[in-house]
């Protein structure tokens, strides 16, 4: 094999294989470093294979019961967390280089209640800096949080990963709201309920109250679908007191008063080891911005 090839095929190495061949050393266990990961095992299963190719040689011993590193195995593991230390140092210097730049995420009711209002403040206080501002469902900005394709994300419900850091941001008070059509009783409303993705308890008590909104055909991620929908079909949704509010005094939507407010809490997310310079500045400025406790109304 000459120098060339030799170099080719170390360019073509992917650091993230050195990363899972380490995550493997640390749990002995495919499934659970395909967890950790967020991989598939069998993307973890050919990571191995490819670096076992590339090494030409067997890193693991695979029992039915236990994953046990080969001699080279071992000796291959001071070299990766070499390595992987060596990027890691790259990625911070890269970062502490380049503070200009935040790529921000968030739900869409984040966005709606909160995100699209603070954009504003952000623009004027950081003139410099760069926003890449990004609408996910929670899953999705889990996994772009541990790949780093984020740096932080705003959220209703806590993303479940002890990696992951959480910070109240906002409270929001959510009350049940109606559009009646004719006669109709609260039972038949119930049947139209319109659901917006707020965190499980809110859905529980909402349920045990109407028991008929389990079989809400209409399930939505955005406070403005859901609101245009009550609107214009009728029916009952959650909705934030402050936007509601709006439409009862016009007369177009009446409040459940007797069934009590629920609260939700917006909350910024972050992986708790934070490379990014800027980033500690950045989450202090929005945990500070002024009426942090009151939902700024959509304009419609």
């Amino acid at each position: 094999m000459n120098y060339l090839s030799t170099q080719q095929q170390a360019l073509s190495m992917d650091v993230r294989f050195l990363v899972t061949f380490l995550e493997v050393v640390k749990t002995r266990h495919f499934g659970k470093t395909a967890e950790n990961l967020y991989l598939t095992p069998s993307a973890v299963s050919a990571r191995i294979k490819q670096l076992e190719e590339y090494f030409n040689s067997p890193l693991f011993i695979r029992n039915r019961n236990s994953i046990q590193l080969t001699v080279a195995g071992q000796k291959l593991v001071p070299f990766a967390e070499n390595l992987a230390a060596t990027l890691n140092d790259a990625v911070k210097a890269i970062n502490n280089f380049n503070v200009q730049h935040i790529a921000l995420a968030g739900t869409p009711n984040a966005w709606e209640l909160y995100l699209s209002n603070a954009l504003t403040c952000i623009s004027e206080y950081f003139p410099a800096l760069t926003v890449r501002a990004e609408i996910m469902t929670n899953d999705l900005l889990l996994r772009q949080l541990h790949n780093r394709t984020i740096d932080l994300a705003v959220v209703s419900e806590p993303l479940k990963s002890e990696q992951i850091e959480t910070l109240p941001l906002l409270n929001v008070p959510l009350a049940l709201y109606v559009k009646q059509f004719g006669e109709e009783d609260l039972e038949s409303m119930a049947k139209r309920y319109i659901s917006l993705d707020w965190h499980g308890k809110a859905r529980e008590e909402v349920e045990k109250l109407f028991p008929k909104a389990k079989e809400a055909k209409f399930n939505t991620s955005s406070i403005r679908i859901a609101l245009d929908l009550l609107l214009t079909q009728g029916g009952m949704a959650l909705l934030p007191v402050t936007i509601a509010e709006e439409y009862v005094l016009k007369g177009l939507l009446t409040k459940l008063d007797d069934c009590g407010e629920f609260n939700c809490s917006l909350q910024i997310a972050f992986l708790k080891e934070v490379n990014h310079v800027g980033l500690a500045e950045f989450i202090e400025f929005l945990l500070n911005l002024p009426k942090q406790e009151e939902v700024i109304a959509l304009n419609h």
